[in-house]
């Protein structure tokens, strides 16, 4: 990598252990969401690739998904635990049915984009952290030739979009749990 070069690695944590797919309410969905938030990973979840942690400035999300995954990446120092790196809340809303989990998160996640409020972070919110997200990478890179992000699917997608819109470039993407996306700007 030329030393004029910057680059942004983000990393999707590894699946959690409370990721299971089961069919549940309204209820249970909303413990499921708590579950996930609080979850260790699964052992069975290991990355796929790896990208190099050396000579990086990391960021690690403060949920404990993130932080572990960290630790199971090999990641030996920590730079910053970064508030606006945890995932954008997983909405839930009471509704009378029963669905799959991973189904819950889809159908709450459109009615959230579409601006159904909740007892969680509204969309509006969460897509302004991003964009501060990206303005304090951008600012760290300017001492920074590669930072390394320990995040979540959601936050890195719409923080890679921020970051794409302030001229930085998209060499490879991942969203998958062990994800890595890579950006590169000169």
């Amino acid at each position: 990598m030329k030393t004029n070069q910057k680059e942004v690695v983000f990393i999707r944590h590894g699946k959690p252990l409370s990721a299971h797919n089961d069919k549940v309410n309204a209820a249970d969905y909303a413990k499921w969401v708590k579950d996930y938030d609080r979850s260790e990973l699964d052992p069975a979840s290991l990355p796929e690739e790896e990208a190099s942690l050396e000579d990086s400035y990391v960021i690690v999300s403060p949920l404990l998904r993130a932080q572990l995954s960290a630790k199971q990446y090999g990641a030996v120092t920590i730079n910053e635990t970064c508030h606006n790196l945890k995932e954008m809340d997983i909405p839930f809303y009471n509704i009378p049915l029963k669905l799959k989990a991973w189904h819950w998160v889809l159908l709450s996640r459109t009615l959230w984009f579409a601006g159904f409020k909740g007892d969680f972070e509204s969309f509006a919110h969460a897509k302004k952290r991003t964009v501060n997200l990206a303005q304090h990478i951008q600012t760290l890179s300017e001492t920074h030739n590669r930072i390394v992000l320990f995040g979540h699917g959601m936050t890195n997608y719409f923080t890679r979009k921020q970051l794409i819109k302030n001229g930085w470039h998209l060499k490879n993407k991942s969203g998958d749990f062990w994800g890595v996306t890579t950006l590169t700007k000169s």
